[in-house]
């Protein structure tokens, strides 16, 4: 491997009639870097004597696309004086051929050949330049380079004498530099099988789909391998296949015993082939085809799982080669495992690949519960999870739910299908428990009629989840007018509604949706109990985001029928989610899935929210330091977590920081999730060679390292550049795949080895399924310890709360407000689209679009840093107070002005109360305090809006005096004994 800082030099050999190139160059990266705005490779020129005028001639052997549209520049390396002349004879993917000049001293010159202009901002990155004016015609004219045969004239041949690249990060040594089509077309005409096979290393990534390398060209296809590898390791190959003659169909490995000449035995099951099997993120197995068109390239990563008691010695086997249409190739394989033992299976150097087998990982999968939640209890039809329980009708489906003590249904549940202007009553048949376990309890129930059978299958997890899959078959041909799913919600506990087409806010008496890109779901309720409501059936159920939608579910969209509408009478409001209209043919079936959850799905822990404070930087400021900070969360772009989505590179910077702030008393989170991966993650060639199953395809362009080396079939996400002419620049995931297998082991990896104490989220692409095990992995390394906060920008979303409810049974906080104006949305707003109170998990707040810091405390928030605010809570002790909302039944205080609300934190001799204002004019409010519920008597308190740095000013008031309250504002009063 090339090393930074030293100059390595690289030699391929030499082939016979190559025409004029030249057949010898060497490849090395030099030990300073270059400008990056020359961009990444350069060739030198080595000048023996001055001329007006040079020529080159060299295969640079290029994989990128479009190499005559990029601006060419000569420098003097000595001066730094550009060549005012450069006339192209020659530019493709195999050949330079140009004459430049004059060249006026001797030495070496530089030549650039994919300049571009660095951005160094985030987001976006720059172009390639432009290509170069044309040369001066009386110099192209003095030289015969134009007009009828070219004649040269004066012009010195000069050699390249070496490729280089600005750092090894950007090199195309060994495994992108291209065999020409000669070169490739004579060993053709030499090795006439229908394809190739090629054994490599792990540390020479196959890179290119549609190339072969040159170094494959000086090699015997078929050769046998060489490598070594340790105890406990997990090793890596690649067998990779060239279709010469003809397209390869369902290419399968199999694989023999390895056996050394002792007889000690390496087990063909300690193979595995990554690109033909795996394992899905539920934990099943799967198999892949891989075909391979005629005339590109396919790399096969293997795996080889080394026990720890391995006898060391050289083992010997096969590979074979198995295309389902051509004849088997064996490749043979000759393993050395030496006697040094790895603890981590290599795990710790990313170049050792073996953490390719996270993507099969299984870990977080089981049926037990995670704390904070507890063991599912079951009394007959009635299962009880942590502050909630359903009771279950013998149609499978919730006829009372209770939250907190209370039964939120007004009737059951009901999955109604209506034919000829009827609704069809069926007959329940016998209910069955199917399987029973502490974190999942599954049932099925069928019910019929003449017309038609349903059978419901449901489960109920820990968590307050309820999935369902309720199938419904015809007896005979029929028309449809409906298929529905009815939710009666008793009027006190149908306040709020959000999703469907609507923010959040309070639920309207009547409403009516058709089926758009965000609606899936909706959630109905108030903050004593409510349920969520997902439509399933769909390709993708992660939180909807501008790059993640769904195809949507066949059944429920059906052709655009299918809809939503609320109806509301004195007592009762009824959310439905229709399907319309269907012609059914006798037998035939349709699938209705659709999840239900049930909230809050946890206690609001509001000692946890006033006592750790966050602050998003590794270097937080003395002031936050000295008052009460107590969590970190390192975003990536800097020296300890530099690459998006992969810190497994600079982790010692990591570890290093992480140990700093532990001494400290500090918890330190960091920024990883999946939606996109930095350019410099180590798998990127392995991820590559699994087709779209992991990285997305697209449009390419982007950042130049991704133009130069992946060149097509990417999308480009974020960019970062991060100085020094160092670029992270990310690529789109393609969704639900088993890298978030290897996101889990990663996630377990770093808690263990790094010592994080959890993840900040930005706008996740994964589902409950993904959190659910990755709570359950920073429980098993670190109980109780490890935090998880998500934040999500609402422009994604169109409502984060409700696309992402079905995390918040795994997360400690959310941070929501991004892409919100709050100066435009009302109380109820606020209460159900940013204070996570409805659904027990606390909010920072995060107003990017607001023109104060205001009213935050009505729900018990406040700006992640502000610490004036921080200094209020300690004053008063509010992480030992108990909140009590406006939104409750009996408020303990009220105000006498509409649209200003009140919220109060009771300790036994004070309370805080927060006024917020949602008026576009200044008010005066008057306090009604219900003293009966308070100890304090009015005659003996003092009654203080306290000062608060850069918020509000020291006010004493009198009982029963009007306070008052800016547009949009708030005010912080405490009242307290004199």
């Amino acid at each position: 491997m090339i090393q930074k800082g030293l100059l390595f030099l690289f030699f391929a050999l030499p082939f016979a009639n190559v025409g004029s190139a030249q057949d010898k160059i060497s490849y090395a990266v030099p030990k300073d870097q270059w400008e990056e705005k020359f961009g990444n490779h350069r060739a030198v020129i080595k000048i023996d004597k001055p001329s007006d005028a040079v020529s080159i001639d060299f295969l640079w052997r290029r994989h990128d696309a479009d190499p005559e549209k990029r601006r060419m520049i000569v420098i003097n390396s000595f001066t730094g004086e550009e060549v005012l002349n450069i006339f192209r004879i020659q530019i493709d993917n195999e050949r330079c051929k140009l004459v430049f000049g004059p060249v006026k001293n001797t030495g070496s010159y530089y030549f650039y050949y994919l300049p571009y202009s660095p951005v160094t901002k985030q987001y976006n990155s720059g172009e390639y330049l432009q290509v170069e004016n044309g040369p001066d015609s009386l110099w192209v004219r003095k030289h015969q380079l134009a007009g009828g045969p070219l004649k040269f004239t004066g012009v010195t041949k000069v050699p390249v004498s070496e490729i280089q690249a600005r750092t090894e990060f950007h090199s195309f040594y060994p495994m992108e530099v291209v065999a020409t089509e000669d070169e490739l077309n004579r060993f053709l005409n030499r090795y006439r099988d229908d394809y190739l096979v090629f054994a490599e290393d792990r540390s020479n990534p196959i890179k290119m789909p549609d190339a072969i390398p040159l170094n494959w060209i000086q090699k015997i296809p078929g050769s046998d391998f060489n490598g070594k590898a340790k105890k406990n390791e997990y090793y890596a190959l690649q067998i990779g296949i060239y279709a010469a003659k003809k397209q390869i169909n369902n290419v399968k490995l199999e694989f023999s015993d390895l056996i050394s000449k002792g007889g000690s035995r390496i087990s063909r099951e300690a193979f595995t082939c990554f690109n033909t099997d795996g394992v899905d993120i539920n934990g099943k197995p799967f198999t892949k085809k891989v075909f391979v068109k005629l005339g590109k390239v396919q790399a096969l990563w293997v795996g080889c799982d080394i026990a720890v008691n391995a006898t060391p010695g050289i083992y010997e086997g096969v590979i074979i080669v198995k295309p389902e249409n051509l004849k088997e190739q064996r490749v043979k394989v000759i393993l050395t495992v030496e006697d040094d033992f790895l603890a981590d299976r290599g795990d710790g150097e990313p170049w050792r690949h073996s953490r390719l087998r996270w993507l099969n990982s299984t870990l977080g999968i089981d049926d037990e519960p995670v704390a904070p939640y507890t063991s599912l209890v079951i009394e007959k039809q009635k299962i009880s999870c942590l502050g909630r329980s359903v009771q279950l009708n013998n149609y499978g489906l919730p006829e009372v739910i209770n939250c907190l003590e209370n039964n939120i249904l007004a009737s059951p549940i009901k999955f109604t299908v209506e034919i000829n202007n009827r609704i069809e009553l069926l007959s329940p048949g016998k209910f069955d428990f199917k399987k029973q376990k502490n974190g999942i309890v599954t049932w099925e129930s069928t019910s019929e009629n003449s017309n038609i059978t349903l059978i419901c299958k449901g489960e109920m997890e820990f968590d307050g989840r309820l999935s369902y899959n309720c199938q419904v078959i015809s007896k005979t041909d029929i028309h449809v007018q409906d298929i529905r799913i009815e939710l009666p919600l008793k009027k006190d506990f149908a306040t709020y509604m959000m999703g469907m087409g609507r923010m959040g806010g309070f639920t309207p008496k009547n409403h009516l949706s058709r089926w758009l890109k965000t609606e899936d779901s909706f959630w109905i309720g108030a903050p004593a109990g409510g349920i969520q409501c997902e439509l399933r059936g769909g390709t993708y159920h992660g939180p909807l985001r501008n790059l993640y939608q769904p195809n949507p579910s066949p059944s429920w969209f059906n052709g655009m029928n299918g809809g939503f509408r609320i109806d509301t009478d004195d007592n009762v409001v009824t959310a439905s989610a229709y399907s319309g209209a269907r012609k059914m043919t006798k037998g035939q079936s349709v699938n209705y899935e659709f999840a239900l959850l049930i909230t809050p799905v946890k206690e609001l822990n509001l000692k946890s929210q006033f006592n750790d404070r966050y602050f998003h930087s590794p270097e937080p400021t003395p002031e936050v330091v000295a008052n009460g900070g107590k969590i970190m969360n390192v975003h990536h772009a800097n020296k300890y977590n530099p690459y998006i989505n992969y810190p497994f590179i600079a982790t010692k910077e990591m570890r290093g920081l992480v140990d700093q702030w532990h001494e400290k008393g500090w918890k330190v989170k960091i920024y990883y999730t999946v939606r996109e991966l930095s350019n410099h993650l180590t798998e990127i060639w392995a991820l590559r060679s699994l087709g779209f199953e992991v990285l997305a395809d697209g449009n390419g362009v982007g950042y130049q390292w991704l133009r130069e080396h992946l060149v097509n079939n990417y999308t480009p996400q974020w960019y970062t550049h991060l100085g020094n002419g160092e670029v992270d620049a990310a690529i789109l995931n393609s969704g639900e795949s088993r890298w978030y297998n290897y996101y889990i082991e990663g996630l377990a990896w770093l808690v263990k080895n790094v010592d994080i104490d959890g993840l900040y989220l930005d706008d996740v692409s994964f589902d409950r399924r993904i959190l659910k095990r990755m709570r359950k992995v920073l429980e098993m390394n670190k109980p109780g310890v490890c935090m998880i906060d998500l934040h999500s920008n609402t422009a994604f979303s169109l409502g984060s709360a409700n696309q992402n409810m079905e995390l918040f049974p795994y997360i400690d906080k959310t941070w929501f407000g991004e892409g919100f104006n709050f100066d435009l949305m009302p109380a109820d707003f606020w209460l159900t689209e940013v204070s996570g109170v409805p659904f027990g998990v606390v909010n920072d707040i995060l107003m990017h679009m607001s023109v104060n810091n205001r009213r935050g405390m009505t729900y018990g928030m406040t700006h992640r840093g502000f610490v004036p605010m921080w200094k209020l809570w300690d004053q008063f002790g509010i992480a030992d107070s108990k909140m009590q909302g406006y939104w409750e039944k009996n408020p303990i205080v009220t105000l006498d002005q509409k649209n200003v609300y009140a919220t109060t934190y009771l300790k036994d001799d004070k309370v805080l109360i927060a006024i917020g204002s949602w008026t576009n004019d200044p008010v005066k409010v008057k306090m009604n305090i219900d003293w009966g519920r308070l100890n304090l008597k009015p005659d003996e308190v003092k009654i203080v809006a306290p000062e608060i740095d850069n918020y509000q000013k020291e006010r004493l008031f009198k009982i029963d005096e009007p306070i008052p309250i800016d547009p949009k504002g708030d005010c912080l009063i405490i009242i307290s004994k004199k």
